[in-house]
């Protein structure tokens, strides 16, 4: 490693598409970097073939990264990067807690509202570091990802807000591994609440159609339904008192945003299609409940939150041989 690169170690928990990429990203630019994975056949096939990513431009790397479902032999480490559906956020951070010591950052790199608070309670609040990344990655197997890129690149904040030099160190790390980074001081709920307004907006309606970001936006229907929907939750940002300038063009943002999906899949139609559970409930489920809190009727994402649990249902019954 060249002697002006960061020398911390990180734990990424979570080795799916997103976490996968940034373990393999950060691993290819020379950083010390473990995965820590519970499903123990992903675990098995990135210990035989490492991780074999698809970039962007069409050539393929191959990286070989540490990987355990045993956060105990990973000792101490200096950050700790959660990459896990919202609904697993608490049992994540119960995992790190091996790794995790004084000086210990916890940087919550997901979708939806919610997961800093559930972090914080589990590590405490002065640990936690908010992370935002437009960046999309797809499985296509166990070790092997299509890594899609995105437009923009990676924010950081303290979840308190306070400043800290130490978050500099941070994102060297992420610029040399290809994400451009930027550090917030002050707010991170704000970038927080700018790449949800396009999760929000985007997810569920792939998920309910099983159009690729292309096909989202080559149906006038689907852009028709997105744009209500980004409204919808630009009136619940409004209303909770946030302010940036997207929320005054939520729906051309948006478009703009799910443009960088291409021909991919969101993960939210990937989840369906493989029988998993949703982040419903931490995205168009929490504007319901951000709605109820600022009095904003929310029916669009109400409904589209309905139909989403739906089809959860449908799932689990399939799933259980009821049906």
């Amino acid at each position: 490693m060249a002697e002006n690169k960061p020398k911390l170690k990180i734990a990424i928990v979570g080795a799916g598409a997103l976490g996968g990429t940034f373990g393999a990203l950060l691993t290819d630019a020379g950083f010390d970097v473990t995965l820590v994975e519970i499903d123990k056949r992903r675990v098995d096939a990135i210990k035989k073939n490492g991780i074999v990513l698809h970039m962007p431009d069409g050539t393929i790397k191959t990286v070989k990264v540490k990987i355990t479902d045993d956060p105990k032999t990973v000792g101490i480490v200096d950050i700790v990067q959660i990459s896990v559906k919202g609904y697993h956020t608490h049992s994540a951070a119960k995992t790190a807690l091996p790794m995790i010591g004084d000086n210990t950052y916890v940087l919550s790199v997901q979708n939806g509202i919610g997961n800093l608070e559930v972090i914080a309670n589990v590590v405490g609040k002065e640990k936690v570091i908010g992370g935002v990344t437009a960046h999309s990655a797809m499985p296509i197997s166990y070790h092997e990802i299509k890594y899609a890129g995105g437009m923009g690149g990676i924010w950081i904040g303290r979840y308190d807000g306070k400043k800290d030099k130490r978050l500099e160190e941070i994102a060297k790390i992420f610029n040399e591994a290809g994400f451009t980074t930027e550090i917030i001081e002050g707010n991170i709920e704000v970038p927080i609440w700018r790449k949800l307004l396009a999760n929000v907006a985007c997810n569920a309606v792939a998920a309910i159609t099983g159009f690729t970001g292309n096909q989202l936006l080559g149906c006038e229907h689907t852009r028709e339904l997105i744009i209500k929907l980004a409204e919808e939750t630009a009136e619940v940002a409004k209303a909770k008192g946030l302010e940036f300038d997207e929320l005054n063009y939520a729906g051309a943002f948006v478009l703009k945003a799910l443009s960088g999906v291409k021909d991919n899949k969101i993960s939210m139609l990937q989840d369906i299609e493989a029988k998993r559970r949703t982040e419903i409930d931490t995205l168009n489920g929490a504007i319901v409940r951000e709605g109820k809190k600022y009095g904003v009727q929310t029916p669009y994402n109400e409904t589209i939150t309905l139909i989403i649990k739906s089809l959860e249902q449908k799932i689990l019954w399939e799933l259980k041989g009821l049906i």
